[in-house]
């Protein structure tokens, strides 16, 4: 990938393992966590794309089509693997 295209796939991956911490919801670290599988994840599914010569859904020199299944794989397997979120969400005060 060139700079563009790498600016471009780091926010699209991090939009995406937000907008999967919003609807799944947890702590801070559970975010961090998303965040980096969604960035590991979106790269290698990247080039998976281009070792393949896979050019569906391309954007620019990005393959968007198999970055976007495999982010959305590394998340669910992240999710699945880290369990439930056992802290409290909030302390109550009395």
């Amino acid at each position: 990938m060139i700079s563009p295209a790498l600016y471009i796939g780091f926010l699209i991956s991090s939009a995406i393992g937000l907008v999967f911490h919003l609807l799944r919801g947890g702590s801070l670290p559970r975010m961090i966590l998303y965040l980096a599988t969604s960035w590991i994840s979106f790269s290698a599914g990247h080039m998976l794309g281009e070792w393949l010569d896979w050019r569906a859904f391309r954007v620019g020199s990005i393959n968007l089509l198999p970055a976007l299944l495999a982010t959305l794989i590394g998340l669910l397997t992240a999710s699945i693997l880290a369990g439930r979120d056992t802290r409290p969400k909030t302390a109550r005060r009395r």
